[in-house]
Parts: C-alpha cells; structure tokens; sequence
C-alpha cells in the first residue's frame, strides 16, 4: 500500500488535445485525453461526418477515406467553411475499388485482405514521421464489412490502440450503427478509450440529433445528452444542455 502511494504522488498531470469542438472542449475540460482512441458511433443521419471535418480541423490529419473519394469529401469540407490545408487523405475508396485505369473492380477474391497491407504501410509510415497530427477511419465500418478473418479485423484495433498510446495522439474512428453483428461492435467499443454515443430521433414535428460521451478512460464520464445541429460545423445547443 505504501508503495501504491508514492507511485500516485508521481504521477504526471493529465494532458488533454483539443476536438475542435469548443463547447465540447470546455465542458471536457480541454478536451480528449492524448493518446486516445475514440469511436463515433452515430447513426448516418446525424450527418456524422460534420464530427470528423471538425476534429480533423485542429491541425495536421490523415484521413483515411473509404466510402468516397476524397474530392468530394474536401468538397464538403470546405463548404462547411473548414481549410483542407492540413488534411492528407489516405484513399482506401481509390485502392480498394478502382484499377490502374480508374476503373472499377468487378471481382477480386484478394482485395478484402490485401487493402490491410495498404493500410498497414501507411500507418507505419506515419508513426516514423512523428509528431502531432490526428487520424481518422472514415470509416472502420468499412474494415468491419470486409470478408476476413475476426482476427484480422482485431489486428487493426490493436494496432490503432497501439499507435494512439505510442505517440499521444487522437484516433478517430468512425462506426455506423445498425449496420453489423454485435460481437463486432462490442469489439470496436470495448478496445477504444472514448465513444461518441450520436443519434437522431423525430420528435414531432422536429429532428433533434444528440451527443452523449458514456465512455472516457482517464475522465469521469459525461451521462448527460447534449442536442447539437450542424450549421457551418458542429453546434452545441446551449439553451438547454451547457449551461
């Protein structure tokens, strides 16, 4: 017990990284513990992505696209009125769907397993540039769906976890709700540090879209809801939810 104490008295200060949220910095005292891995499990109405262009905002990003191609997605970015300077994409959509010709891919048996080296090779590149950046999965769902191994899929995580606790920084990782198998998504939320709990419900004649955090290691958790909108990025409704 007496050497329990002394190890605590020699513990660092918490450091905390900014979402690029504000309001949601504030209320988390700064923001995300550094080192984190988080997921943004959200239901696709609640126009997740607004989460990602903004946390993707704070500096330097790889962004590691899968669903689109990222033209479109800086499109909309800067349509949201965010700078696209410091955002690399990583384009798995390109890798994964189209050949040499910019052609799509009707049938490949070892596309599935083959796209985890791509992104192996470029995780690991990453980590040897060192410093801050952010990295964001948009999305893991994509990883999730793909016709491998459970192991391999574990392997992934890990291997975020890994790296976010190697060089303190955030990693962002974007899974859809509704869409997979319940050992899978117990997986991505049992492994990451933080969740983003997003979801849209029609009341009335109204859409109210809502953000609760049940999940921060290091932290207190946030139990409460805090309705949002999107409007030029994320907004916290502060009428009712911060005081």
């Amino acid at each position: 017990m007496q050497e329990l104490s002394r190890f605590q008295l020699k513990k660092e200060p918490l450091k905390s990284k900014p979402t690029g949220i504000l309001l949601l910095d504030r209320r988390l005292d700064g923001g995300l513990p550094e080192g984190s891995l988080a997921c943004v499990y959200a239901n696709p109405l609640s126009m997740p992505e607004a989460f990602l262009y903004q946390f993707a905002s704070v500096g330097k990003t790889y962004y590691f696209n899968t669903s689109r191609p990222p033209q479109y997605i800086q499109e909309n970015m800067l349509n949201m009125g965010f700078s696209i300077e410091n955002v690399e994409f990583i384009d798995v959509f390109s890798q994964y769907y189209l050949n040499e010709y910019g052609q799509f891919i009707l049938e490949d048996r070892y596309r599935d397993k083959e796209i985890f080296d791509f992104i192996d090779h470029h995780l690991s590149n990453i980590s040897q540039q060192g410093g801050d950046y952010v990295i964001i999965f948009d999305s893991i769902s994509f990883f999730l769906s793909l016709d491998v191994s459970v192991g391999l899929k574990q392997w992934l995580l890990n291997k975020l976890y890994i790296m976010s606790k190697q060089t303190k920084n955030l990693i962002y990782l974007y899974m859809m709700k509704g869409v997979h198998p319940t050992d899978l998504v117990n997986m991505v939320l049992d492994v990451c540090d933080v969740i983003f709990d997003i979801d849209t419900e029609r009341i009335g004649d109204r859409v109210v879209s809502r953000l609760s955090i049940p999940k921060i290691r290091n932290r207190q958790p946030m139990m409460e809801t805090f309705k949002f909108y999107i409007s030029e990025g994320v907004q916290i409704d502060t009428s009712r939810d911060i005081a």
